[in-house]
């Protein structure tokens, strides 16, 4: 789960404690790289490091059929408000 470090004194909680389930102002963004596995490894890898999604939140890569590109997906709430 996505916490704005500004927004709310819950951001030091670690992930699923009680104070961190989702609330009305949060909503689902899904995100998607495609291309070779080489450049979408090191996409992830650069979003993992700018703390904006970890590594481990990615689908597997899954290739596409007749090309050497490759597609991962991942989900996560941010809030809106």
């Amino acid at each position: 789960m996505f916490i704005d470090r500004d927004s709310s004194s819950d951001a030091g909680q670690p992930p699923g404690s009680p104070t961190s389930q989702p609330s009305r102002s949060e909503e689902p963004v899904k995100m998607t790289l495609t291309g070779t596995r080489k450049a979408v490894d090191r996409m992830v890898g650069l979003l993992h490091r700018c703390n904006i999604i970890s590594g481990s939140e990615w689908s597997r890569p899954v290739p596409f059929r007749n090309s050497n590109e490759v597609i991962s997906v991942a989900s996560r709430a941010i809030q809106v408000d």
